[in-house]
């Protein structure tokens, strides 16, 4: 899907890509936005967007935060970034700043015919080969590290059916907030029994009724304190209180949405990230809108082989917890 943040004056400039075979979906949103809020505030809400087109003018952000919320965008986002801005010359610092923030695709012409011809090559599969914009990385860059404006906040994962990928995904998301500086216990409440192999197999130290292996803690009780997060791992099970943050592990299978509808119908008044793994691009839309509402937010799980490697799902694991953190470059 393409979502359009757009000004009045260019509101129907990609209204010509509907008439285009195997186009995809335009999501437009009209009017006056600051970039590095809809960021923070918003973009998590569409985060299954493949395209993300900017109409620069449309945005009330002096031309360096615009740049630098667009390379913060890139950092935890996979969206294609294409910026429209009419008239701007290849030696306009804009344009230096946007190229050094990664993005290539940039609308400049100031014909509706030419704006358009220049849209067309920026969504192709190539993109705009006109510039050379800076290599981003899209894994956690080196050097990157949190501050964390957290003291125990509760993370509940809860599993539609089992054997779904719940607890991988779990471990996966301790591990990434290890890596990042947090210290955090994984707490098994379910019935898995998985703790002991854990142990045995990456050699964790014994520590206060569990293990412990760098900044991340493995038990099947909740710790009083002494974490910046505690991940209870519910699987099929459910918390018998309020958590800070509630993650929906669902399937998307024709024989898993039946368990998933019975899910999300069970919180639906509840704030909460839907996850779904082993998703088709193709499909992702289809089920954002069966499964989001004002309450859920839907994200699309990547592929994750290793359960103590949680990077695939870096970018995610950050937006679920960017409200408790600040980034710090060392």
């Amino acid at each position: 899907m393409i979502l359009y943040l757009s000004s009045q004056q260019h509101t129907n400039l990609l209204d010509f890509l509907a008439e285009k075979e195997d186009a995809l979906p335009i999501k437009k949103m009209t009017g006056n936005f600051m970039l590095k809020q809809f960021v923070i505030y918003d973009m998590r809400n569409f985060s299954h967007c493949t395209e993300l087109v900017l109409d620069r003018i449309a945005f009330g952000d002096e031309d360096r935060d615009f740049a630098q919320a667009i390379e913060e965008f890139l950092t935890m986002y996979n969206a294609r970034i294409t910026v429209i801005c009419e008239g701007l010359k290849e030696s306009d610092p804009l344009c230096r700043a946007l190229l050094d923030a990664g993005v290539g695709n940039i609308v400049t012409d100031v014909e509706i015919r030419g704006m358009q011809e220049e849209i067309m090559q920026s969504l192709s599969s190539q993109g705009m080969t006109r510039y050379a914009p800076k290599e981003q990385k899209k894994t956690e860059r080196k050097g990157e590290c949190y501050r964390f404006m957290a003291d125990g906040v509760r993370i509940a994962m809860i599993s539609s059916q089992s054997r779904i990928g719940t607890t991988t995904m779990a471990l996966g998301f301790v591990a990434w907030l290890g890596s990042v500086g947090a210290s955090v216990a994984y707490v098994e409440k379910n019935d898995s029994d998985i703790i002991p192999y854990l142990s045995d197999a990456y050699e964790m130290d014994e520590e206060a009724g569990g293990y412990r292996l760098e900044k991340m803690w493995y038990g099947t009780q909740t710790p009083d304190a002494g974490f910046h997060f505690l991940l209870e791992d519910y699987g099929t099970g459910r918390p018998d209180t309020d958590t800070d943050i509630l993650l929906l592990i669902c399937g998307t299978k024709p024989y898993e949405v039946a368990h998933t509808m019975k899910l999300l119908e069970q919180y639906e008044t509840k704030t909460a990230f839907v996850l779904c793994p082993f998703v088709e691009s193709a499909l992702q839309n289809t089920y954002v809108e069966a499964f989001q509402t004002d309450y859920h937010k839907v994200f699309f799980l990547e592929y994750q082989p290793d359960c103590m490697n949680g990077s695939p799902n870096a970018k995610i694991f950050r937006t679920i917890i960017e409200r408790y953190l600040s980034l710090i470059h060392i």
